[in-house]
């Protein structure tokens, strides 16, 4: 049975000061305690914010990216031997009581890693932008013989087998269809579940866009000519 207080809930963040501390309120109103933003490199007061609310902070001098983001996170999991993490982009897009979800599918499918899947389900609300730029990013995961709904989503649930054994390398986007890839080839039990999103203004905003779209292309393409 896993408790909330075996979970730890990581948010990479860049210059997220206008929407952390409501993000932070929100995951401690639902029992979250173990929360840590990694500030890659933010400009802004997302640090100040983050750590006036009670979360740890994992700081990164400079704006490397979410993959760099995410890297920081796995390495501070695996050094504080954590059984359950759990990565929410904190933009404010997903929600909170939703990770139950991920966490019933995890112990239902004696899973590793749980995707939350914002196409497994319609949802009309999704902008067309993000649905084309998940189809091409979809394509590229089919390379690493992984089948995956939403290859490009942050809300993702690992466990303490899949936090030891991913050696993740990309520095951007392109993490999320590494990690696939490499949970795939490591044959460890990935899986998805539906989940609801919710776009503002604010949100849609942040993410990719067509040149990072175009740089995390070139660098999945490098990736898998590399390891092959």
């Amino acid at each position: 049975m896993i408790v909330k207080d075996d979970i730890w809930v990581f948010l990479p963040a860049y210059n997220e000061a206008t929407v952390i501390r409501d993000i932070i309120k929100n995951l401690k109103s639902y029992g979250y305690a173990n929360l840590v933003v990694v500030d890659d490199g933010s400009t802004d007061n997302t640090y100040k914010f983050a750590q006036e609310e009670g979360a740890k902070i994992l700081h990164l001098c400079l704006n490397r990216g979410v993959g760099a983001a995410i890297r920081a996170a796995i390495l501070f999991a695996k050094k504080k031997n954590i059984e359950f993490m759990v990565f929410m982009d904190a933009d404010g897009q997903h929600f909170p009581s939703e990770i139950e979800k991920l966490v019933d599918e995890l112990q239902k499918q004696k899973a590793d890693i749980v995707i939350g899947s914002r196409f497994l389900e319609h949802q009309s609300k999704i902008p067309f932008s993000r649905i084309i730029y998940n189809k091409i990013a979809n394509m590229f995961t089919y390379f690493g013989k992984s089948t995956v709904t939403d290859s490009q989503s942050g809300f993702r649930l690992l466990n303490k087998v899949a936090i030891h054994n991913l050696d993740l390398e990309l520095d951007e986007y392109g993490i999320c269809t590494e990690m696939v890839w490499k949970a795939n080839s490591m044959k460890l039990n990935l899986v998805e579940t539906p989940i609801k999103v919710q776009y503002t203004k604010y949100s849609q905003s942040k993410g990719q866009n067509l040149w990072k779209g175009i740089k995390t292309a070139c660098n999945l393409l490098k990736n898998i000519f590399y390891e092959h």
